[in-house]
């Protein structure tokens, strides 16, 4: 197995040169493969949360670089009708992670178009029913979110992607996809009186997501959607979607299951559109999304974590975690402002910012989370710097916050194609 994921990695640069890693098909170069390589680095500084434990050593601040992403991708238009999707990779290779690290399979499917209108595919993929669910790690605009639509990521999916089988399409301004997957089986034993993940025989798992675009369309040939364009596009739309799977969710009472069905639901405005010939753009990306995992379900998430699991004292846990999905409500903004070009100063320049409000039934106060960044573009997203602060609530056992702490993140990423 490692061999063969070596073979895909060096496969394009054998193939092609680094320089465009793209063979045509055919002449008109309408069927053709490629292929890319991306990563994107990580330096940072944490203010860990209280009671943290990294290698059974009590620690109250973090600094560390880590590969935050990996990425290989490989994509055909095989034939006029037969697309081929793959991408390989892994996240968060960090100083504790080496005995986890690996290259997987991320996504692994193949479509045939019927007409630009009706598209069928199968296999493993990331086609979701949000549009922050299905956001392009190479193209956010802020640095590593929002994550909250990750909303089962690695609990009954392999980083948010499934096996299944998906149609898709695009009908004028409208695209909507709508999925069938088969979620992963979830072993973690089950607990008395605690919501947490069911272990049985996981019920199919059913996804909708419509989409409208008011000025230039979107492509759908991906499921993975732009952060921002860098002022390249005139987009605005408006989405909607759901989830829904029976029984996946459950808690012991009196050491019988009760089971819980799990439900979302998102509506989405995207705006990103230049406004002067100075290629000045704002960004902006705004949701609500409703969901329910059952009674008063709340789940810690820290990115990239490198803590010891169980830290004590805090409803948080160790590291930079801290509630980050639930059932409930969550507002979600999005903003940046792309500077205009400046011929004295190449590279672009955007402020931008991200904000959390949850309304979760398993707290008694709100969770609101939120990052302040900035990106320099060397060549658009395909070579890119970033800085970055997040800001997060530490709860008490009461589920009361308690205190807030910071990050402070340098990011580099890089893409060949």
């Amino acid at each position: 197995m490692k061999r063969l994921f070596l073979l895909l990695a060096l496969a394009p640069t054998m193939m092609w040169s680094q320089e465009n890693l793209r063979k045509n098909l055919s002449e008109d170069g309408k069927t053709y493969i490629k292929a890319n390589v991306s990563t994107t680095l990580w330096a940072r500084y944490i203010d860990a949360n209280p009671n943290t434990m990294v290698n059974g050593s009590g620690v109250s601040r973090i600094t560390d670089v880590s590969i935050r992403r990996l990425r290989i991708g490989v994509q055909g238009q095989l034939t006029p009708k037969i697309y081929v999707y793959g991408l390989f990779g892994g996240n968060n290779y960090n100083f504790t992670s080496k005995a986890k690290d690996k290259i997987g399979i991320l996504d692994l499917y193949a479509d045939y178009q019927f007409a630009p209108e009706f598209t069928l595919g199968l296999g493993k993929f990331g086609w979701n029913g949000s549009r922050n669910t299905m956001k392009a790690s190479g193209s956010m605009m802020g640095l590593d979110g929002p994550a909250f639509p990750l909303f089962t990521v690695n609990m009954n999916d392999d980083a948010v992607r499934s096996f299944g089988a998906f149609a898709k399409g695009q009908i004028e301004n409208l695209s909507y996809v709508f999925t069938i997957k088969s979620p992963y089986a979830v072993t973690t034993a089950e607990k008395e009186g605690v919501v947490g993940y069911a272990k049985n025989a996981p019920h199919k798992q059913y996804s909708g997501h419509l989409k409208y675009d008011f000025w230039e369309r979107e492509s759908n040939k991906t499921p993975y959607t732009a952060g921002t364009y860098v002022g390249a596009k005139k987009v605005l739309n408006l989405s909607l979607g759901g989830v829904y799977q029976k029984d996946m969710m459950s808690e012991l009472k009196g050491g019988v299951p009760k089971y819980y069905d799990y439900k979302n639901f998102s509506a989405e405005v995207f705006l990103d559109t230049p406004l002067s010939e100075r290629n000045d753009a704002i960004t902006l990306n705004a949701g609500y999304y409703y969901t329910d995992f059952g009674r008063d379900y709340v789940r810690n998430v820290g990115n990239n974590n490198v803590a010891d699991s169980g830290a004590t004292g805090y409803f948080n846990g160790g590291g930079n975690a801290y509630p980050m999905m639930g059932t409930g409500s969550t507002f979600c903004l999005l903003g940046g402002y792309l500077l205009g070009k400046n011929e004295k100063f190449a590279p672009r320049v955007q402020p931008n910012f991200g904000i959390q409000y949850s309304k979760f039934d398993g707290l008694k106060d709100p969770m609101i989370a939120y990052d302040l960044g900035v990106n320099l573009f060397l060549k658009g997203h395909s070579n890119k710097l970033s800085f970055c602060y997040q800001n997060r609530p530490v709860y008490n056992l009461q589920k009361e916050v308690d205190s807030r702490k910071g990050v402070f993140i340098v990011q580099y990423h890089i893409v060949l194609n």
